[in-house]
């Protein structure tokens, strides 16, 4: 098992990092199972607009239990725990699809640069934990560090005319309502950056499902 094999070769923790118990190393070898029983959508979640977005919706919030495993996930590559959280926003997520009834599901990609020094797309690989079928729709242009260590104004900056479409599926946008999946909002900038990208293609809504608000 892949935990195990993290073990073995010390690259897990061998007590849970949230609450200090002990690990089960049959899958990821990060997190226990007790804390991981306790990630469950947050209600009421206040909402604000953002620019160029119909609709969003917020799983939780990044704090606790959810924020060690995006961190552990994104910065430590512990792919089964994409599953984990996958499988943890699944009923909310597809309520959410019900309601919008989106003609495309898609996510917001990471780099290419970021995905050979991971080895997968975590958007991609959280989606697919929960069940859903989603088009790789959008390519990122523009790398740059970690958004979470950058403030407001450099985000804004990072994410400006940072995403495209693919060639082969720039005429299947015109008139389409889109959900795109991202694991956290903070500041907006990176929806807004892709929500016009949509726009000015002719989509006609940009739906969002984040997993995780900052504060």
């Amino acid at each position: 098992m892949l935990g195990r094999v993290l073990d073995l070769l010390r690259l897990t923790e061998r007590d849970c990092i949230v609450c200090g118990n002990e690990v089960d190393f049959s899958d990821q070898g990060y997190v226990c199972e007790e804390c991981l029983k306790t990630i469950s959508p947050v209600h009421p979640m206040d909402y604000t607009p953002l620019e160029w977005i119909s609709s969003y919706r917020v799983f939780g919030r990044y704090e606790g239990v959810l924020m060690e495993c995006i961190k552990v996930l994104k910065f430590r590559s512990v792919k089964p725990l994409a599953d984990v959280l996958g499988r943890s926003m699944e009923n909310h997520i597809k309520e959410f699809i019900e309601d919008i009834d989106p003609d495309i599901t898609t996510y917001v990609p990471v780099h290419l640069r970021r995905w050979w020094s991971r080895g997968f797309d975590h958007n991609r690989e959280i989606l697919k934990g929960a069940g859903i079928e989603a088009k790789k729709m959008l390519i990122r242009v523009k790398h740059s560090k970690p958004l979470a260590q950058i403030d407001k104004t450099g985000r804004e900056k990072a994410v400006k005319d940072a995403f495209r479409v693919q060639k082969d599926l720039l005429e299947g946008v015109e008139g389409k309502t889109i959900l795109v999946f991202d694991d956290i909002l903070t500041t907006g900038s990176t929806a807004k950056s892709v929500a016009e990208t949509l726009m000015s293609l002719g989509a006609l809504r940009v739906h969002f499902y984040f997993l995780a608000r900052e504060s």
